[in-house]
């Protein structure tokens, strides 16, 4: 795999935008490194200035009810920035839905969805904070180790959530809004 700069023009919904250029605060792990050995702990920072509206419900098994990440309440075309360094290993559509994953050194994954336009490409190195996209109506941020998800709330390191309860009037429509 090739490190470096990558410049370049993204299409985004009728839109052009130039991509800048960005470079890795230290070299990224070489294939076949432990990223987890002898490495400082990565710091997490929240990928949007917006209220949590569903906390993580880590499901009893695999497709079970739960919600395995944060759901938050974005004004639509807010921005979204990268919650720590790493290597974007997917940006596209899943079932009409925009997401974006990155990969850490410390090997967990960030995965930010329903966004309303990427600003990324599969191989873009990224810096924590840098503008990966804008949300849509909706957000949502999963972070996993290997297939396992994580409560978000474990590994941010800074800015604060905010909850809101079910059984506040405003919290209960803007949960029901996510289905």
């Amino acid at each position: 795999m090739v490190w470096g700069l990558r410049i370049g023009w993204a299409a985004v919904a009728g839109l052009v935008f130039l991509a800048s250029p960005t470079v890795p605060e230290q070299a990224p792990p070489l294939e076949g490194d432990s990223v987890l050995q002898g490495e400082a702990p990565e710091e997490y920072r929240p990928p949007i200035d917006a209220e949590v509206v569903d906390h993580f419900r880590p499901p009893a098994h695999v497709g079970a009810p739960g919600n395995r990440g944060f759901e938050y309440d974005p004004e639509p075309g807010q921005p979204v920035w990268a919650s720590a360094d790493g290597e974007v290993v997917f940006a596209g559509t899943v079932v009409h839905n925009r997401f974006v994953t990155v990969l850490h050194r410390d090997g967990l994954r960030t995965s930010y969805g329903y966004l309303g336009w990427i600003a990324v490409a599969e191989g873009d190195w990224l810096v924590a904070g840098q503008l990966l996209g804008t949300a849509s109506a909706r957000f949502f941020f999963s972070v996993r180790a290997g297939d396992d998800y994580l409560d978000p709330g474990s590994v941010l390191t800074t800015g604060h959530v905010r909850l809101v309860s079910h059984r506040d009037p405003h919290g209960r429509s803007r949960l029901s809004a996510y289905g």
